[in-house]
């Protein structure tokens, strides 16, 4: 588990800008594939680096507003 959060926690705001409202895939804190779809993403990523367990999420959409009630 400890190398999946230092794959997150390595990679930098702005890298995530160019990939707004899609899925990543990043491996050895690199994004190595992208898309809008998570199916299409993974099975890119497994063809590609089939003995790899990439670290895969959703990168928010630019416009993302977060509310907080209570």
């Amino acid at each position: 588990m400890q190398n999946t959060v230092s794959n997150f926690e390595s990679l930098n705001v702005e890298d995530f800008s160019a990939y707004a409202g899609e899925w990543i895939a990043v491996i050895d804190n690199v994004i190595v594939e992208h898309g809008p779809c998570f199916k299409e993403v993974y099975k890119k990523v497994k063809l590609k680096f089939p003995m790899e367990r990439p670290l895969i999420g959703k990168v928010p959409e630019k416009n993302l507003i977060s509310f907080s009630i209570g």
